[in-house]
């Protein structure tokens, strides 16, 4: 259930971005109305913050998060311990 809230969220926050930025390691980040809203990935969960606060786990027992960084899209995998194996094609 927590990577369907995590796809529900992500695909709303990128519907509204004004820009994508990633690091093409760990951290997906769009600009937003609300500010900078960023999925990190550290230790096995993937973490959302506004501008730098509020550090909200939105997964745990991740076990794959690979960006691809390309020049029109943006392709995350996210693959979880359990059920969860999805990738996402986030337009820029």
């Amino acid at each position: 259930m927590e990577g369907d809230i995590f796809v529900m969220d992500i695909i709303a926050v990128s519907g509204t971005a004004e820009e994508v930025i990633t690091n093409g390691r760990d951290t997906i980040t769009f600009e937003t109305a609300r500010g900078h809203e960023e999925y990190r990935y550290r230790n096995s969960r993937v973490i959302k913050s506004i501008n730098g606060e509020g550090f909200i786990t939105m997964m745990f027992d991740v076990v794959e998060w690979k960006i691809n960084d390309k020049e029109e899209v943006v392709s995350l995998k996210v693959k979880t311990n359990g059920e969860f194996d999805e990738t996402l094609i986030i337009k820029k």
